[in-house]
């Protein structure tokens, strides 16, 4: 047994001394915050990376799915995933807003578009879908359901940086996306987030919005709130720039690993990703052919053996007593998904033996 806990994640972090010559240059300048030079540099480094033109820096990605649903004036009910992190949600009550819960896939956990049009109503005010574990699906099937009623339609992308559809970013699919750079993701900034948009018009909106609304030194446009990402967490996005390529590489090297370990077991399914997918390898997800009892006893087991696993995302979102009063339509994949799946560990850090002691413990229990 490893003395030390296995995480299911760890930040991957930059040599301190890199950092700190970064930093320094805020330092010197006494602009920390408030689209200070670095904040600038990291925004240009990410339209290049992504390939996108419009990108609003933000200090957390949670206050960026706050902003978004304000930038396109969300309303009433919003179509929503009961599979996900609960800041998808909650983003949604915070505004005021009623989450209305529809059905996924039962492959990747992402909305179906049929289950979101059979859902809609004369109250609805928006869809804020998810690229569930930083993987698309039918994301030209939801822009139809979007464009035939009218919605505005907000993508959850927290995990979701550095992946590609038909080789491209996905961030390009609906009105705006929203990447997270918090500590649990492929690319961190200690706290952050962006929002990509498709217009420069929209860009100032949002820009505004997360400064107060300030539109000058005597004059606010309106309700705004402070999302402003700072020089301390800009600094580290553009270090982390040198090192996104090759910390997907390993997180690749380690997920074959697993997969090629694993897909002979009969007691779990794996993720299939699509060839036209390029994925950040941001989870490793099992699911458990027989549910929730065996998905159960083997995260005790790994938690006995020092291996801290996750349950992403166990319960459904929808079964919070906060969220016990609002609409859920038929979750019959979403339950499935959530009762039978365990995230093993996986970043760029975890070693070779740490790797086949995770495997060994799993097949000796499914053997």
């Amino acid at each position: 047994m490893f003395n030390n806990k296995i995480y299911v994640t760890k930040p991957s972090l930059p040599p301190i001394e890199e950092y700190t010559k970064i930093l320094s240059r805020a330092w010197d300048a006494k602009w920390i915050t408030n689209d200070g030079e670095l904040h600038q540099e990291f925004e240009e480094e990410l339209y290049r990376y992504l390939g996108v033109e419009y990108i609003s820096l933000f200090n957390n990605a949670t206050i960026a799915l706050l902003i978004a649903q304000k930038a396109l004036e969300f309303k009433g009910e919003i179509i929503t995933t009961p599979y996900s992190f609960i800041a998808t949600a909650h983003s949604i009550k915070w505004n005021g807003l009623t989450p209305i819960f529809v059905d996924t896939d039962d492959r990747f956990g992402n909305l179906l578009p049929e289950k979101v049009e059979e859902a809609i109503s004369e109250k609805t005010g928006g869809i804020l879908a998810v690229h569930n574990y930083g993987i698309p699906s039918d994301v030209k099937g939801m822009q139809k359901v979007a464009e035939k009623y009218e919605l505005p339609l907000i993508y959850d992308a927290a995990p979701a940086m550095g992946v590609k559809y038909k080789g491209k970013t996905i961030l390009h699919y609906g009105d705006l996306a929203v990447l997270s750079f918090h500590a649990t993701k492929v690319f961190t900034t200690f706290e952050g987030g962006a929002i990509i948009s498709r217009s420069a018009k929209m860009k100032k909106k949002i820009d505004q919005l997360k400064n107060f609304a300030i539109l000058g030194p005597e004059e606010v446009g309106g309700l705004g709130i402070n999302g402003k990402m700072n020089e301390a967490e800009s600094a580290m996005g553009l270090l982390q720039m040198k090192y996104i390529d090759r910390n997907i590489k390993k997180r690749k090297e380690i997920y074959k690993f697993y997969t090629d370990s694993l897909k002979s077991t009969d007691d779990i399914r794996l993720l299939d990703i699509p060839n036209i997918i390029e994925y950040n390898y941001a989870y490793f997800p099992i699911f458990f052919t027989k549910g929730l009892s065996i998905r159960d006893k083997i995260y005790d087991i790994f938690m006995k053996h020092n291996i801290v696993c996750r349950k992403y995302w166990y319960p459904l979102i929808s079964d919070h007593d906060i969220y016990s009063k609002c609409k859920k339509h038929n979750l019959i994949n979403s339950k499935k998904l959530s009762d039978s799946n365990l995230c093993l560990p996986i970043y760029p850090d975890l070693t070779k033996s740490e790797q086949n002691y995770i495997i060994d413990i799993l097949i000796d229990e499914l053997t």
